[in-house]
Order: C-alpha cells, then structure tokens, then sequence
C-alpha cells in the first residue's frame, strides 16, 4: 500500500511572502518550519491535517499549468468566492458528474484544482 507524503509546486526565488498569503492566508493551510538542512533554498511548506504541500524554488522558473494537485475541500463556494475576491480566476468545470469542483492558479501561475464530492455539479 501506498500513501502520499506531500505534493511540491515551484516558485520563483524570494516570493515567500506571495506563498504564504495564497495559501496559508487564503487557503488557511499552516506554515511549518522547513528542517534546518532545507531552510537555505528558500520555499515554503503548508500543512492541513494530513494534507502536506512544499512550496519550492525552481530556477529558471516555469509555472505548470496542466500538472497541478486537486485538493478535496470543505465548503467549496466559499473557498472560490474568497479566491476571487482577492483576484484570482476561477474556472468551474463539470466534466466529472459526480464532483464539484474548480481551477485557479496560485501566484506563480501554477494550477491548482479544488473538489468536493457533493450533490453533484451546479453550473456556475
């Protein structure tokens, strides 16, 4: 049996304080200290229950824009009207009948989907 450890996206150097206030202020995901040995290549790590997320520096810098995590969230309508109050795009998408759900890029550019398993898809 597998399990997953964390998820890593990518991020340009020095853009700790846009990570933290996507997804540790919008998204309310808890900064952890990174292990000494890994503090100097800068980055960000997350954590909501068991839900593990590295935000690392990649130079030079490219966004992924189809790979993405799909996070599974409580109160998914309220997730995307904060996102968007704060400016950020979301694209509602019902291809799978039976989830909920939505994509919006982070600040860097990455994809990021989120989903709920709900009474199925309303259109938006």
């Amino acid at each position: 049996m597998m399990r997953l450890d964390h998820i890593q996206l990518a991020m340009p150097a020095g853009e700790e304080a846009q990570a933290n206030a996507f997804f540790g202020g919008l998204l309310g995901m808890q900064e952890v200290q990174k292990p000494e040995p890994l503090r100097s290549r800068g980055g960000c790590w997350f954590v909501d229950g068991d839900t593990h997320l590295h935000v690392g520096v990649e130079e030079p810098f490219s966004p992924q824009r189809k790979a993405h995590p799909a996070f599974l969230v409580e109160q998914l309508d309220d997730l995307a009207q904060r996102l968007e109050q704060a400016g950020y795009s979301i694209k509602w998408d019902a291809a799978l009948p039976e989830r909920k759900r939505f994509y919006t890029s982070d600040p860097f550019g990455n994809r990021i989907e989120f989903m709920n398993a709900g009474d199925g898809f309303t259109e938006k």
